[in-house]
């Protein structure tokens, strides 16, 4: 099974989309094995958004992440990472399909709700900013064998 990090932005913890969200999510197969509320400070953020430090784009990241509480969370499954990044669409709204939740639910530039983990070694890296070992949990479902194939 595969783990990806997603982040619920302040523009979908203010608009009130975080439950809508982690049930796509959960409607899709995926598995909530950590799940938190929390402000961003400016040193993660600036981790968090680290291989984009002297970009053009990087001081509006920051100083928007932090701006308001976000939720994280890991989700797992096969694939998680290409399912959920499927799920959410286009980095820019405008570009995303409808059904994704970028399609669905976005709008206009830094205003796109969600972030994902773009890889399965970024995402490694990213839910280690995020969560301990121990906030990670495993577990099963009985609907499991309805969903995964062995």
């Amino acid at each position: 099974m595969e783990q990806t990090l997603i982040l619920v932005k302040p523009d979908g913890v203010q608009r009130g989309l975080i439950g809508t969200i982690i049930a796509r999510l959960e409607q899709r197969g995926l598995r909530i094995v950590a799940l938190k509320m929390l402000q961003m400070d400016r040193a993660l953020a600036e981790r968090h958004y680290g291989e984009h430090a002297g970009k053009f784009f990087f001081e509006d990241l920051v100083s928007y992440i932090s701006s308001s509480p976000i939720v994280a969370l890991v989700a797992e499954g096969p694939s998680a990472v290409s399912v959920v990044r499927a799920m959410v669409g286009a980095t820019r709204p405008a570009e995303a399909a409808p059904g994704t939740i970028r399609g669905d639910f976005a709008v206009a530039g830094l205003r796109n709700l969600i972030h994902a983990s773009d890889g399965v070694e970024r995402a490694k890296v990213e839910m280690a900013l995020f969560f301990k070992g121990d906030e990670v949990f495993s577990y099963t479902r009985d609907v499991d064998k309805w969903i995964y194939e062995k």
